[in-house]
């Protein structure tokens, strides 16, 4: 029996009801669902059957999204979308709004598993506008970083920025610092794609810096995997390899396979581009054989057009030809647009290489009708500029020249697109500044609001005690004139005398003020250091009077307090000006408050 199926068991022992139960099931569920989700599997469908037997339709459809997120661990992705579609199908018809939105947001990681982007992204932005409605802004953080990330595949990279800004703002507002980091490298990973290699580089070591603050080795990996693509983009290549086999080294410690495929991938890429042939090969293929058993379609798809550029590079036709296949096998599986286009790209430059200029214009033919279908442009530009090449070696100079000017439209397109990508992600980030900077204003202003409530608090509670005081002592007064009313009359004179030096005594007491004075430090306690800082050799009886005069009492409601006459409180008053050199024509107590 394994630890989960032991807890299982002990908190079903303990479960009086159906609902506990259930609760027992699923918790067994959430505790191994990521780590071992084929353990975690049996535990969810237990519950679903609970949930069947209470007749509770909400509670049975909770468990059947979390059959679905066991087979989505499992990288199942068919029958983690069955078990999503049918529980948004049931959730719509009960008109659960909460329900529906986060069924879409399974769906959608489903439909994204699967290669269906585009549709993937339709789900994420109908659940967005669901989680906007409810305010649910924990859910929505998630659904927002999900559109970020589809739309940059998509390479929709100013909806892709705008949404990872708007959840990077949420995340910071509920202090969650965890996801606050990873969201950072999101959007370095964005500017990598846009061509801003120097934002990108400074959005990856605030990620990086904040990861390494929390302690999170995932986050970490990830971002130096990031980095290595920026420094790749900038041809720094030693910088790169570096980094990316330090993102490898921390994913191989953490026993992360997925990670593990994403570095090696990464320094695939890096050594073809050093033409560094034979590690470039060993890289990519551990990294497709990761990801063809995590049914990673896109990763796998990228590994291929890798591996087939590699063969094409070291004159290995049939192998390329082979890997050519399998790509256009496995490039049914997903709308990622601009891969398909990378597959007929490769097979064409094979082609060329074997001689067959024919074959080669028919892959190019169809890589852009592709780039035009989607606004692939850049893409566009690189394939009209080789059809050109090829059919001008053929003699056919007309073609030629029409091919050139598609790839010069194609490319002025993409220049054009580039700077208002730019323009758009230098306006994100001004925006995102500023929403930064307002959020500390109002931060700012929350805190000094509370501190303000937190002030009147004390000075209610100490009015009241004041109150209280002041009601025991007349309470106590009362009292006394009623014996000596009732007192005999030889009696009434001492009693009266003695109640006389009571109350003088009261007046005269100090006590009172002290705690008046340690309440005036605590909530004025920079007004007491600014005096200090001004004169040091201020008395104590100064810094009542400077205290007193600030709560804008007049010189008589001082004299009652200080227990002394009027003419001495202007004695005080002149000595203090004196002392502190304030001019005459400034009022102390305007003075004292601007303090």
């Amino acid at each position: 029996m394994t630890d989960a199926d032991s807890t299982l068991h002990q908190r079903l022992s303990r479960a009086r009801s159906p609902i506990a139960k259930f609760e027992a099931y699923m918790q067994a569920c959430r505790d191994v669902q990521w780590t071992n989700p084929d353990q975690a599997l049996p535990f969810a469908k237990q519950a679903r059957t609970v949930a069947k037997s209470m007749r509770d339709a909400a509670k049975e459809l909770h468990a059947v999204r979390m059959i679905g997120i066991c087979y989505y661990a499992s990288h199942e992705y068919e029958a983690a979308f069955k078990h999503f579609s049918f529980a948004l199908q049931r959730y719509r018809k009960l008109r659960d709004t909460s329900g529906v939105a986060r069924a879409l947001q399974n769906v959608g990681l489903a439909l994204r598993g699967l290669g269906r982007n585009e549709e993937a992204l339709a789900c994420y932005r109908e659940s967005e506008q669901l989680l906007r409605a409810l305010k649910d802004d924990e859910i929505l953080a998630k659904v927002l970083n999900n559109i970020g990330s589809v739309c940059t595949v998509l390479n929709h990279l100013a909806p892709a920025l705008e949404a990872y800004v708007e959840c990077l703002m949420i995340a910071e507002g509920r202090g969650d610092t965890a996801v606050f980091a990873q969201l950072m490298g999101n959007i370095a990973g964005v500017y990598v794609a846009v061509g801003d290699a120097e934002i990108a580089l400074d959005w990856s070591k605030r990620a990086l810096e904040e990861h390494r603050r929390n302690g999170d080795k995932v986050g970490i990996a990830l971002t130096l995997s990031t980095m290595s693509r920026v420094l790749q983009a900038t041809a720094d290549h030693p910088a790169a390899l570096s980094v990316a086999t330090e993102s490898l080294a921390v994913m191989t410690e953490l026993g992360d396979t997925l990670g593990i495929a994403r570095s090696t991938l990464a320094l695939s890429e890096l050594y073809l581009e050093r033409r560094q042939f034979s590690r470039a090969a060993a890289f990519a293929e551990d990294a497709l054989e990761i990801f063809t058993s995590h049914h990673e379609v896109d990763r796998r798809l990228r590994c291929l057009v890798i591996l087939a550029n590699i063969a094409r590079q070291r004159s290995r036709t049939d192998e390329a030809h082979d890997m050519i296949a399998d790509a256009r096998k496995v490039a049914r599986r997903t709308d990622n647009h601009p891969l398909h286009a990378d597959v007929e790209l490769v097979a064409a430059e094979v082609e060329l290489q074997a001689g067959n200029a024919k074959g080669a214009i028919q892959h190019l033919q169809r890589a852009l009708r592709i780039t035009k279908q989607h606004a692939l442009y850049g893409a566009q530009a690189r394939i009209a500029r080789l059809m050109a090449s090829i059919v001008a070696s053929e003699g056919d100079f007309k073609q030629a020249l029409a091919f050139e000017r598609l790839g010069s439209s194609a490319q002025s397109t993409y220049d054009d697109q580039l700077r208002a990508r730019h323009g758009q992600a230098l306006q994100l980030r001004l925006d995102m500044e500023r929403a930064q900077r307002a959020w500390e204003v109002a931060r700012h202003e929350g805190e000094r609001l509370q501190f303000q409530l937190d002030t009147q608090s004390r000075e209610l509670n100490t009015s009241a005690l004041a109150i209280a005081q002041k009601n025991e002592l007349l309470s106590s007064i009362v009292d006394e004139i009623r014996a000596a009313i009732d007192a005999p009359a030889q009696s009434r004179g001492t009693m009266l005398r003695s109640l006389t030096s009571r109350i003088e005594h009261h007046r005269r007491s100090n006590d009172e003020w002290k705690a008046f004075s340690e309440q005036l430090k605590d909530v004025h306690d920079d007004f007491h250091k600014a005096l200090v800082d001004r004169c040091p050799t201020l008395t104590p009886t100064e810094h009542q009077l400077a205290s007193l005069l600030r709560l804008h009492l007049s010189s008589k409601e001082i004299a009652e307090i200080l227990n002394v006459n009027a003419g001495t409180v202007e004695i005080y008053r002149s000595r203090l000006r004196k002392k502190l050199s304030i001019p005459s024509s400034t009022s102390l107590t305007v003075f004292f408050q601007s303090l």
